[in-house]
């Protein structure tokens, strides 16, 4: 084969000419083991120096975290305010009264979150609902619309306060000033029907007039869902007309029976 020379390669042989006028050096002056290569080659490590050194190995890199886990969360530590969702950590005025009383935190987060597939972009309903806590859970957590049914005049201030709080639009929620029987009734003959009815513990305590209005399929759609909250030492039967009952929450003196309209 025909040997090419370049201009960089002209030795008969083919091979680069060994540059005679390169310096030779001493035994003890090389490259590396001169005063100046040891000043190049071996420096102190300084501040600047470390974080200019290149990252660690990915078994031992920190985990980084989700965008959404990175925003800041107001803490909840009071039974007044909403616990998740849009409205995280909002306080919520109530009115001190007989017979009033807030739904504890915990049984709340516990029922939310057993039914946010069904709450998300569905209608809410909220009985016997005081000052509203429940039903704006029920909002923060997505809901379509929110109904709050409640027969006190100074409650439903309550509620339409805590709403403007919230800076909740109008059109997402209504309030309606009606005695609990009577507004089943009405709802069962319009044939009005919501997909989460959420019942607290009635003033009078009369279950047995709800469970007949519920069981006759007043305000639950079929296939929707009732949350009654009671003592826990009240108790129901596993069928109730079109209900069954699916699951028990008990929480202190607290319990929450859901039912599953047929």
């Amino acid at each position: 084969m025909e040997n090419r020379r370049t201009p960089y390669n002209k030795s008969p042989g083919g091979r680069r000419p060994f540059n005679k006028n390169r310096s030779s050096q001493s035994d003890g002056e090389s490259r590396g083991n001169s005063a100046e290569g040891k000043n190049r080659f071996f420096k102190k490590r300084t501040a600047s120096s470390e974080s200019k050194m290149p990252p660690p190995r990915p078994g031992t890199r920190p985990k980084t975290k989700k965008p959404w886990e990175l925003v800041k969360r107001p803490k909840v530590t009071s039974e007044l305010q909403v616990t998740d969702g849009r409205y995280q950590g909002q306080f919520l005025l109530n009115i001190e009264k007989i017979n009033s009383a807030v739904s504890a935190r915990k049984v709340r987060e516990l029922m939310f979150r057993l039914l946010a597939r069904k709450v998300r972009a569905g209608r809410f309903l909220d009985i016997c609902a005081g000052n509203g806590t429940i039903g704006i859970e029920a909002l923060s957590r997505g809901a379509m619309l929110g109904t709050f049914v409640e027969r006190s005049a100074r409650m439903c201030t309550c509620i339409k306060k805590n709403l403007e709080l919230c800076a909740i639009k109008d059109g997402h929620f209504e309030i309606i000033q009606f005695e609990v029987i009577p507004f089943l009734r009405r709802m069962g003959r319009r044939r009005r029907f919501w997909d989460v009815v959420y019942c607290g513990t009635p003033c009078d305590s009369d279950f047995n007039s709800l469970l007949k209005c519920f069981g006759n399929g007043y305000t639950i759609r079929p296939g929707g869902t009732l949350i009654l909250e009671h003592p826990s030492d009240v108790s129901f039967p596993e069928t109730v007309g079109l209900l069954k009952r699916s699951r028990v929450i008990a929480k202190d003196e607290v319990a929450l029976t859901i039912f599953e309209r047929m």
